[in-house]
């Protein structure tokens, strides 16, 4: 997958949706079902314009963080993530567009309208637990009780394999995104 380890002749490039787009085109090529292919990426890319035009009235767009718990602190899932550039295709704003590690104060200080908590459940896993156990992180730190996603309830799960990599399932994480 393109957006897996994003380097070309020893350069970085930002992970996108239109690398999931190419990967899936290419798999529909090499298994000789381009049709099926090209009918996944059309309605990925119709549910993000149904989103644009939706929303191209508000004038202040939602801003957000995507964070996953690291025992004590975040990574940030910023601009040059897939996770990143579908916020930002759907129209929201990222608070640290710096794809780093953020700590308490640092999620306090950016007290976004709206934080996505990734998660993923493996082989065994509950995943309904590991998805709860993601979200207390922030829901049962009293520290976070004044963020304005706790007090609007915006704290939202998106599984990890929803915008890393993700190719089919890439609707599902633009769709996880569009709701929020």
């Amino acid at each position: 997958n393109t957006n897996t380890h994003p380097m070309q002749n020893g350069v970085s490039y930002s992970k996108t949706l239109e690398n999931e787009y190419e990967d899936i085109l290419n798999i529909g090529k090499i298994f000789d079902v381009q049709d099926r292919a090209e009918a996944i990426v059309n309605d990925m890319k119709d549910t993000i314009t149904k989103v644009e035009k939706e929303t191209k009235g508000i004038k202040e767009k939602p801003t957000a963080l995507i964070l996953e718990s690291n025992k004590g602190t975040f990574t940030n899932y910023g601009a040059t993530s897939l996770g990143g550039d579908m916020v930002t295709k759907l129209g929201g704003k990222l608070v640290n567009t710096d794809s780093n590690e953020m700590g308490k104060e640092d999620v306090i200080t950016a007290n976004p309208d709206v934080i996505f908590v990734v998660y993923m459940p493996y082989a065994g896993d509950d995943a309904e637990q590991v998805k709860q156990e993601n979200l207390d992180v922030i829901l049962k730190d009293r520290a976070y009780g004044s963020l304005s996603a706790v007090k609007n309830n915006r704290i939202v799960p998106i599984m990890l394999s929803e915008m890393y990599a993700s190719a089919t399932r890439t609707k599902d994480g633009i769709v996880t995104f569009a709701r929020s």
